[in-house]
């Protein structure tokens, strides 16, 4: 008898732990912490798709997802939510990732923005927790930087650029932000491709190379230090230490990887005295 009622008890337990979208992550972290998390998701061109599919694949509550571009064939070898009927019909990317992201994952409510980083209505910015930035270019990048700076918001940035890619963590208000590690022809570069207008010119330079590894990369990287930020925040900033069964985010640092070569660099960043977002 007390056999039977044992084999029947562990099978139970085993169709409980299959039944359970998330046991796997379970044995990691505290996933009630990841259900709960808001994120903004700046870009929904390579890099959004990527960083996108990990977000509700780790079954965040609620995503935004902001761009004003559309599918064009092109952005079919690297971004994994769209489809040839999507280019065909130029259809909004943020609709496009929106709309399959939730049949990856119905528990997460996928939000998308239509519109430029500018115009990001302040009660969606007041409403998440973090964002991560996944921009193809700088004054996007550094919108985004200076509203999650003034708004206390962490941000996880990411960049790629053929078989190159970079993430720095924004961490409002201990650490550095994204322009004091802008070299000074970075932000040069960035103003010559603004017209007198105020527009952003996206069309004025040559197209950046792009290959799908990179960008599962870096996005895989992004999400992780937003992982490392949800679980271990509470606990930095009242012990000064950060959650080691995660690990602590790059804080004042960029990481810098290679590819080719398979390896990466993590630089010290340091406030700028003169920074328009973070000075005192």
């Amino acid at each position: 008898m007390r056999q039977e009622l044992a084999r029947r008890t562990r099978v139970f337990e085993i169709f409980r732990m299959d039944e359970d979208r998330y046991e796997r992550q379970r044995r990691l972290w505290d996933q009630r912490r990841i259900s709960s998390l808001k994120v903004l998701v700046g870009g929904a061109g390579a890099l959004g798709n990527e960083v996108v599919k990990n977000l509700v694949q780790i079954g965040v509550k609620r995503v935004y997802v902001v761009d004003f571009d559309r599918v064009v064939h092109s952005n079919l070898n690297r971004c994994l939510f769209f489809r040839r009927s999507d280019a065909t019909k130029r259809a909004k990317k943020v609709d496009a990732l929106a709309r399959r992201a939730s049949d990856l994952n119905p528990d997460v409510e996928v939000i998308p923005v239509f519109g430029d980083i500018r115009d990001l209505p302040s009660d969606v910015i007041k409403d998440v927790d973090m964002a991560l930035g996944a921009f193809d270019n700088l004054f996007a990048r550094l919108v985004l930087n200076a509203m999650c700076y003034s708004n206390g918001k962490p941000l996880v940035d990411g960049g790629m650029e053929g078989v190159l890619g970079t993430v720095q963590v924004v961490l409002p208000p201990e650490s550095p932000c994204l322009e004091c590690g802008m070299s000074e022809r970075d932000l040069e570069h960035m103003w010559e491709r603004i017209s007198c207008s105020g527009d952003v010119v996206v069309d004025d330079g040559p197209k950046l190379p792009y290959i799908p590894m990179t960008g599962a990369l870096v996005g895989a990287l992004q999400v992780m230090e937003a992982v490392k930020i949800v679980l271990g925040l509470e606990s930095y900033r009242s012990s000064g230490r950060w959650n080691e069964s995660v690990g602590a985010p790059l804080v004042g640092k960029s990481l810098f990887i290679d590819l080719r070569s398979n390896l990466s660099y993590a630089y010290d960043l340091h406030k700028r005295s003169d920074c328009n977002v973070c000075a005192p």
